[in-house]
């Protein structure tokens, strides 16, 4: 490796390091160059730029019956993002329709302004509940913070172009079309899974039928096909995402039938919500509740003790997550502990140990006696101890004994 190539990984990976964060609604790591704040106050000026041509031909809510139809679908939607992300309810939430009778689209800037094209409802006969589906998944990528971390990408390349150019302004340039083509780019297959997993379920809360997830994109399909349309160029939507969308539905029903039995309150535009955020603004949620975390259909599976942890060779990635498995468990902070997890799925004997204490500490004695029995069993053997030759994974804790312990603790059956 070059000289060159060492110090221009060195950058990219100095630059990756500093600017990590967590994402606010999955937990999982992102790239944030930027903080949210100058993201929205850059959405603002965007969003402005966007309707000014629509607004000149006098195509911005001029149909007061679809208005005030996506206005109610939306104000649901928003009261229930705000659940999740309580510290949103100071966003300047609003939505316009737009009279583009052939263009099928719709979106949602960071803070909360959102707009849908009025051929997305009319070219498809879209029900409420697809158009929520819709604009809950724009709601999922501005909660998710998707907008600074596509952003920070194209930024990202902006930096590594300057590194190689030195300086010579015919590189800088293509640094600079990199960059913008970066933001312009649609979000990535995982921002796209994330936002879909986000998007159903507050649609659920919201009173709208988790099924329509499924309806909608085989409309979307049926009417762009290989002629393609706005929004299936930016979220595409092959079989199997049908499919991930389709395997969401059942854990979103109980959601979605909870909220038809008691309707759920429709957000209430008070001043607070209306108003411009700029960077650098602190924003307070106005009630100290604890926010809502996503739903996860494994997390109920550990509950019933029917947790599956099928990964055998993710040694690295339990390793990474190490420290804070440790400082889970001794924060005992359960549920997260067992969210994380599962969500590396790492089948060994540690893994199952803080299944159990996350399912002890939780009250679920029958689940964590079986977890505890698994991880007693596997410590025994050497391809399924955290304690290995050249590893150590245990986090400072004795296996099969500690285990053995926490049976001990929750007695027989």
């Amino acid at each position: 490796m070059t000289p060159c190539l060492r110090r221009l990984g060195a950058l990219a990976l100095g630059v990756a390091l500093a600017a990590c964060s967590t994402n606010p609604m999955t937990g999982r790591s992102q790239l944030s160059l930027l903080p949210e704040s100058q993201v929205i106050a850059q959405g603002r000026q965007a969003y402005a730029a966007e309707l000014k041509p629509w607004q000149a031909k006098g195509k911005i809510n001029n149909d007061p019956a679809l208005k005030a139809r996506v206005d109610a679908i939306t104000d649901r939607l928003i009261e229930q993002a705000i659940r999740y992300r309580p510290d949103t309810r100071g966003w300047n939430w609003q939505v316009a329709v737009i009279d583009a009778p052939k263009t099928l689209n719709a979106f949602c800037l960071p803070g909360g302004r959102m707009a849908i094209y009025s051929g997305l409802v009319t070219k498809i006969e879209a029900s409420d509940d697809e158009i929520a589906q819709v604009m809950a998944h724009e709601i999922g990528h501005a909660l998710a913070n998707h907008g600074a971390e596509k952003m920070s990408v194209g930024m990202m390349s902006d930096i590594l172009v300057a590194a190689v150019a030195g300086g010579n302004r015919g590189y800088q340039q293509v640094g600079d079309l990199a960059a913008l083509l970066a933001w312009q780019l649609p979000n990535s297959r995982g921002a796209e899974r994330e936002a879909d997993r986000i998007g159903i379920e507050i649609a659920a809360r919201a009173g709208y039928d988790p099924d329509a997830a499924v309806s909608l994109w085989k409309k979307m399909q049926a009417e762009g096909g290989d002629r393609g349309s706005s929004l299936l160029s930016t979220h595409p939507a092959p079989a199997e995402r049908m499919t991930e969308l389709a395997q969401l539905v059942p854990a979103m029903r109980p959601l979605y039938a909870e909220a038809r039995a008691s309707p759920p309150s429709a957000f209430t535009r008070l001043p607070v919500n209306a108003r411009d955020i700029t960077p650098g603004s602190e924003l307070t949620p106005p009630v100290a509740l604890k926010p809502l975390t996503l739903l996860s259909p494994a997390l109920e599976q550990f509950k019933r003790g029917e947790a599956l942890l099928p990964c055998d060779d993710c040694a690295l990635g339990f390793q990474l997550r190490q420290g804070k498995l440790r400082a889970l468990h001794a924060e005992g902070d359960w549920e997260a502990l067992a969210r994380e997890v599962l969500d590396v799925g790492y089948t060994r004997d540690i893994a199952w140990y803080y299944l159990g204490a996350a399912a002890e500490g939780l009250g679920h004695a029958a689940a964590a006696r079986r977890y505890y029995a698994q991880a007693a069993s596997l410590a025994r053997f050497r391809e399924t101890r955290c304690q290995g030759v050249l590893l150590d994974l245990c986090g400072g804790i004795t296996l099969p004994e500690a285990a053995r312990e926490g049976l001990k603790r929750l007695g027989d059956d």
